[in-house]
């Protein structure tokens, strides 16, 4: 009868530490709220077009409100994104967020609140929950953004940290070039991982140019969609845009339209030239504006 009853005991003692281990409520043994220490960050970035502030980071053994916590140490990143753009954009932080732990170990979130969906002009708060042991020192731990398929961003959770690299950076040109009788000029250049609900496919960027046009005829000319006559050129590789905001016909006299022409090439690449195409079996109506950008 005492084997008996001393081996319920190991039973009864090894159920107990398995549950708790999972996190599990056990009738008169309810779990508490550890400790939470919260570090504020404050680092932004941008994803898809929307700007992304990493707020802060929380650290403690569980958290309560997680259905899947663990118990033996969590990080919990409060971020915040803005809309600035004129389209809805949404994405699923199960889909495109991970965590970098020290060894190169990558962990998938255990728990999101605030799927993200936001209208043109908006901002939303979400809370993305981590498996971390406890006592992991912070700045050793960097959040990856992006699917696996996409340009993925590594942000590291420390204040202060260098995002440079994955902000647009401009370049300023003076391209000239005559289409359909109208003077175009190539402004400028802008380089980004991201377009307006779009991120970059993995090893691309996009290039965003910025164009001007000046229509000296006394008539109106239609040009027509730019996705059928621009053409980015870089190597032997020539792409078509993958957004424009150029407009389809010029006015009469018309000065300083502008527009951009956005298309998504090769990191790698630094030479380029803009294409305008004929239009129509018999037409000899082209321009070729070859550009530099950054490395």
């Amino acid at each position: 009868m005492l084997a008996l009853v001393a081996l319920l005991i190991l039973i009864g003692a090894g159920v107990f530490v398995v549950v708790r281990a999972t996190g599990a409520s056990i009738p008169g043994f309810a779990p508490t709220q550890s400790a939470i220490t919260t570090t504020s960050i404050s680092n932004s970035f941008p994803y898809k077009g929307v700007s992304i502030t990493l707020v802060s980071a929380q650290q403690a053994q569980n958290f309560l409100d997680d259905p899947n916590t663990h118990s033996d140490g969590m990080v919990r990143l409060n971020l915040r994104a803005t809309n600035s753009t004129t389209v809805r954009i949404g994405w699923r932080y199960e889909d495109v967020a991970q965590l970098v732990l020290p060894g190169n170990t990558v962990v998938q979130p255990t728990y999101v609140k605030g799927e993200v969906d936001l209208a043109a002009g908006k901002t939303q708060s979400s809370l993305v929950d981590f498996a971390v042991p406890g006592g992991t020192n912070l700045a050793k731990l960097t959040l990856r953004i992006g699917a696996a398929s996409e340009a993925q961003m590594d942000i590291p959770l420390k204040a202060g940290a260098d995002l440079s690299k994955y902000l647009p950076q401009k370049t300023s040109l003076n391209g000239q070039a005559v289409y359909f009788g109208l003077n175009w000029t190539l402004q400028s250049a802008t380089t980004s991982l991201s377009i307006p609900g779009e991120q970059a496919a993995r090893g691309t960027r996009f290039v965003t140019l910025a164009l001007s046009v000046n229509n000296t005829l006394s008539q109106v000319t239609i040009t027509g969609s730019p996705y059928e006559y621009a053409r980015l050129k870089s190597g032997n590789t020539t792409t078509t845009p993958g957004d424009s905001t150029l407009p389809v016909s010029f006015q009469a006299g018309a000065s300083g339209v502008t527009g951009t022409l956005s298309f998504l090439v090769s990191q790698k690449s630094t030479d380029f030239a803009l294409l305008f195409l004929p239009q129509g079996q018999n037409s000899t109506d082209q321009a070729t504006t070859p550009f530099q950008i950054h490395p």
